[in-house]
């Protein structure tokens, strides 16, 4: 095995051109299917949600569709702006109260089980 040394200069420029590479190319995967266009009943697998509710979105303009000859279409970029338009950022005081409920949950799960367990013996 070889060993091949450079400068570190030399070193950056090349680690940062493969990160640019690599950039181009995450961005053209991601945008290779979000002119792909889905029927209703696709959207509505790939959300879990019912038609119905996806009709209360089309119709308080939430979700860009085209229609054609009675049947609706939407666009994966579409889906994805809807979802990111929607997206609820949360603080990290939201995230550390809501896991103090969780394990307050659990543990009061275990009391229940426990003093069960207490009864049954």
């Amino acid at each position: 095995m070889k060993i091949i040394t450079i400068e570190e200069e030399a070193w950056q420029q090349l680690n940062s051109r493969i990160n640019a590479i690599a950039d181009y190319l995450k961005k053209q995967e991601d945008k290779s299917y979000d002119d792909l266009w889905i029927n209703n009943h696709e959207v509505c697998q790939y959300l879990h949600i019912s038609e119905k509710t996806l009709w209360r979105m089309r119709t308080k303009g939430e979700i860009a569709y085209s229609k054609i000859y009675g049947q609706y279409f939407y666009t994966i970029g579409a889906i994805k702006d809807m979802l990111n338009a929607n997206a609820i950022q949360s603080s990290e005081e939201f995230v550390l109260e809501l896991m103090a409920k969780g394990k307050s949950y659990v543990e009061k799960g275990r009391k229940l089980n426990t003093n069960k367990n207490n009864k049954n013996s």
